[in-house]
């Protein structure tokens, strides 16, 4: 495992994992049971897509390549840092785990988005914009549980995913307010930013 070598993050690793393992092993685990389906990274990538497709309905051009064009720069990132630390050779490649986790990265990063373009713009009460920011961190936490239990991840890595396309969200959105109408110009596209 690719982290820092502390007893605290080792006892949080077995703490969360031992308590989330109990949980999916009891009566209720069954609630984790569609997030062993939704946590795969092709099912990401189409919701991905799909999102995309959705900001180009509403008109959003621009928006809909950033889309596509982050999530796609994201997943090579990930790819990247995973074969360069991962990848040896025994009597061929052998690929010991992805780190981060490219399927929650992604979720997390289109989580983010709908968080911001949706629920933050839309003309709801206040209670019902925080319960939907809300249902959206359940849905993620779902999903992080059921790699916990299902690949047997660290919660350290877990919410190195979290916060890898976090920050990954920011700065490409950053990119996409400053130079919005720019690119808007550059590629001939009408639309909304």
């Amino acid at each position: 495992m690719l982290r820092f070598n502390s007893s605290f993050l080792t006892l949080l690793d077995a703490c969360s994992t031992i308590i989330i393992q109990t949980i999916a092993s009891s009566k209720i685990g069954f609630l984790l049971i569609p997030s062993y389906f939704l946590k795969s990274f092709w099912l990401a990538w189409v919701v991905t897509i799909l999102w995309a497709i959705f900001l180009r309905a509403l008109n959003f051009k621009v928006g809909f390549w950033w889309v596509l064009a982050s999530s796609s720069i994201l997943i090579i990132f990930s790819w990247g840092w995973s074969l360069l630390t991962f990848l040896y050779w025994d009597n061929g490649p052998v690929m010991l785990q992805m780190m981060p986790p490219v399927g929650n990265v992604l979720w997390s990063f289109f989580l983010f988005q709908v968080q911001q373009v949706l629920v933050v713009r839309l003309h709801l009460a206040a209670w019902f914009k925080k319960t939907l920011g809300a249902l959206l961190i359940a849905f993620w936490l779902f999903l992080a549980a059921a790699s916990i239990v299902e690949h047997d991840l660290s919660t350290t890595t877990i919410i190195g995913a979290a916060l890898f396309g976090y920050y990954f969200f920011r700065l490409t959105a950053g990119l996409y307010i400053r130079n919005g109408k720019r690119w808007q110009q550059f590629f001939g596209v009408d639309g909304k930013i």
